[in-house]
């Protein structure tokens, strides 16, 4: 069963003769899968709530040699599930109404309510507010919340970068302080590149903030906080209804950290807008 071209589909196709224990854990693999694709035996087993025998009985049932072989696979039929060309012709077959896009970022939104740590969150205020500089990681379709979050943090703090990719910025990294944050953002499919712009902070021993889907993805690894939103995809596009709200708490909350010299800040900035007649 290995050689499949899809482990997901192979599960599918196995349900029918699977035990009990083992149709529950098949039900986390296939309901769940962003989330459990970076999990180890214990973590999926506690989450299928079956022990760890269970699951390495699991995938010998599925045909593999150990746990290993089996995740490896389920990551790579994991990006092929990704990838945005399949997305589209599934989604193309559906042809979900504008009513039923609405309600699924209602229940995104929901979701990320119930699973988002506030304390994290204020974790994550506190270091942002007394960073001596704050880059933002954030890459391909993800870039679009990096430009947000950039866009208003400037608003209230000294000093704030964008880092697009390795590739483009790599030189910036040289930069990188010890009492800096960086923040990463990222959402399936993960950039690596941003991946890697946390890896390298984490080991230079930079304070960094994630901003990802769940605590199973890669840039978890590497953040001191991790803050949580619920991002599927639409289609050929990326939901960040959720993750938009996670970033507009933060900053929210930032404002209200400092509310005095926030206030001067933006009162500053009114002045200018005026002088200039920035608005219409």
């Amino acid at each position: 069963m290995k050689n499949e071209p899809n482990i997901y589909e192979t599960i599918r196709r196995s349900l029918p003769e699977m035990s009990r224990s083992h149709k529950k854990v098949a039900a986390i693999l296939l309901d769940r899968p962003d989330e459990v694709v970076f999990l180890n035996v214990s973590q999926l087993a506690a989450m299928a709530e079956v022990s760890d025998a269970t699951i390495t009985r699991f995938v010998v049932f599925l045909g593999f040699r150990g746990f290993a072989e089996f995740q490896e696979a389920i990551q790579s039929s994991l990006k092929q599930q990704w990838k945005t060309s399949e997305r589209l012709i599934k989604t193309g077959n559906t042809s979900p109404s504008f009513e039923s896009v609405l309600k699924e970022d209602i229940r995104e939104m929901e979701e990320t309510m119930d699973r988002l740590d506030e304390k994290e969150l204020m974790k994550a205020v506190h270091a942002l507010w007394k960073a001596d500089k704050i880059w933002i990681a954030a890459n391909r379709s993800a870039e679009a919340l990096g430009g947000f979050l950039h866009y208003y943090l400037e608003k209230v703090v000294d000093d704030v970068r964008m880092i697009h990719s390795v590739e483009r910025d790599a030189d910036l990294l040289a930069r990188l302080g010890k009492q800096d944050v960086v923040i990463g953002i990222s959402f399936p499919r993960y950039s690596k590149s941003t991946v890697d712009i946390l890896a390298y902070a984490c080991e230079e021993g930079v304070e960094t903030v994630a901003l990802t889907d769940t605590l199973s993805s890669p840039l978890s690894a590497y953040a001191d906080t991790v803050l949580t939103a619920k991002s599927r995809m639409q289609s050929y596009i990326d939901t960040f209804t959720a993750p938009l709200s996670v970033i507009q708490a933060l900053l929210v909350q930032i404002g209200k950290e400092r509310e005095e010299e926030t206030e001067k800040r933006l009162e500053h900035l009114e002045s200018i807008w005026e002088k200039f007649d920035v608005f219409y």
